[in-house]
C-alpha cells in the first residue's frame, strides 16, 4: 500500500469539504475515514483541476490541490481529450489496438476464437479481470486469515510464472468463476456446501485450468465479439454475468479437469474429494433449484467423476489442502462482512 497523499472530498451526502489522505492499495483507493473505492468506479471530470467523481455515487468528488506522486497519478484516470475509449487508453494506444483488432478479426475468421484469445496480451486480460472483479466489490469478503489461506492454496495450484489472485464473494450460489487475467472468485455457497477444503481445492484448480487454457477469453469473445477489445462489446457487469452463466465445451471442461488433476497431484491434494463433490451436487441439484449454478456451467458426469477418483488411487499419502485452522478461517471469511 502506498503512503497517504493529501486530498479533499465531498462525500455526496453533505456539502462540507473534508480533508483526507488517499493511498493506493492494489486496485483500490483507500480514503481515511471513508473506506475504499475501486479504481474502476472513478472517473476524471473535465477541466484542468484534478477532480474525480464516482460512477456509482452522485455528488461524490475527490480532488487534489497538488499533483499526486507518480505511483498514484498513473493509476488515476487521465484527462480526457478525445472521448470514449480513446481517452481511457490514449490516442496512440487506441490506434495500436485498432490495428491489432483488425489483424485479430482476420485471424479469428481464418483460425477461430481460440487463437484470437491466445493472441490477446495477458496484461490487457488482467485489466479486464480487475474491472469485472471490481463490480463484485460490494460483496467481497475480506478477512486477513482466510485470505492468506486462500492465497497460499492458489499458489500451490498455480504455475509459478503466472500467479492467480483468488477472492471470495458473499453470494449463496454454489459456484466459482474464472475471470480474465488470473482472477478467481469463489462464491460463499460453494464453501458452505463443501465438506472439506480438498473439495474447494479441486474446484479452484479446475477454474485455474480455464484461465491457463484461455477458455475465459474465448467465452467472452464468443458472446460479445471482437468489439469487447476496444470497450464497445459490453460492460464489466455484463462480462461478469456472462462468465457466471457461461457453459464451456466438453473439450474445455476436459482440459480444465486435466489441469486440476495434474495440479492437485503436484500439491499432493487428493482428487477424491472433487469426485465426491461432483457426485453429491448431481444428486442434490434437483432439490435446490437456482442455487447450484456450478452445475449449469460445469455439468459433472460419471466419466469426470471416475477420472478424479482414479487419479486419487494413484496418490500415496495425500496432504490436506488446508489445516483445520486455515479451513475454519476460510469458512468464516464472510461472517463479519457488513450487509
Amino acid at each position: 500500500m502506498s503512503e497517504g497523499v493529501p486530498a479533499w472530498l465531498h462525500d455526496g451526502v453533505t456539502a462540507a469539504r473534508h480533508e483526507v489522505l488517499v493511498a493506493l492499495d492494489g486496485d483500490r483507493l483507500l480514503i481515511t475515514g471513508y473506506g475504499e473505492v475501486p479504481l474502476g468506479q472513478i472517473r476524471r471530470l473535465d477541466g484542468r483541476q484534478m477532480v474525480f467523481s464516482r460512477a456509482d455515487l452522485k455528488g461524490w468528488r475527490l480532488g487534489f490541490d497538488q499533483e499526486p506522486p507518480p505511483p498514484l497519478l498513473w493509476q488515476l484516470p487521465a484527462k480526457g481529450h478525445y472521448g470514449g475509449p480513446i481517452d481511457r487508453i490514449g490516442l496512440w494506444g487506441f490506434a495500436a489496438i485498432a490495428l491489432v483488432v483488425s489483424v485479430l478479426v482476420v485471424v479469428g475468421v481464418i483460425q477461430g476464437l481460440d487463437l484470437v484469445a491466445r493472441a490477446i496480451p495477458y496484461s490487457w486480460e488482467q485489466r479486464l479481470g480487475d474491472a469485472i472483479s471490481g463490480d463484485f466489490g460490494e460483496q467481497a469478503c475480506r478477512a486477513p486469515a482466510g485470505q492468506k489461506a486462500l492465497d497460499a492454496l492458489a499458489r500451490r495450484l498455480s504455475p509459478s510464472s503466472r500467479p492467480i489472485r483468488v477472492g471470495m464473494v458473499d453470494f449463496p450460489l454454489v459456484n466459482a468463476v474464472a475471470l480474465p487475467g488470473g482472477r478467481i472468485l469463489i462464491f460463499r455457497g460453494l464453501v458452505d456446501e463443501a465438506t472439506s477444503p480438498d473439495e474447494v481445492a479441486g474446484v479452484l484448480a479446475h477454474e485455474i485450468g480455464h484461465v491457463e487454457h484461455r477458455h475465459v477469453m474465448v467465452a467472452l469473445l464468443r458472446q460479445f465479439g471482437i468489439g469487447m477489445l476496444v470497450g464497445s462489446g459490453g460492460t464489466a457487469a455484463e462480462y461478469g454475468q456472462a462468465l457466471v452463466e457461461s457453459r464451456y465445451s466438453r473439450a474445455a471442461e476436459s482440459d480444465a479437469d486435466d489441469y486440476s488433476i495434474r495440479q492437485l497431484s503436484k500439491a499432493r491434494i487428493s482428487p477424491a474429494a472433487t469426485a465426491t463433490l461432483f457426485a453429491r451436487l448431481s444428486k442434490e441439484e434437483p432439490d435446490m433449484p437456482g442455487l447450484f449454478v456450478y452445475l449449469a456451467s460445469h455439468p459433472p458426469s460419471d466419466e469426470r467423476q471416475r477420472r478424479f477418483a482414479a487419479a486419487a488411487k494413484a496418490m500415496p499419502m495425500p496432504v490436506p489442502a488446508l489445516t483445520p485452522a486455515e479451513w475454519d478461517s476460510v469458512r468464516a471469511m464472510c461472517s463479519g462482512r457488513k450487509k
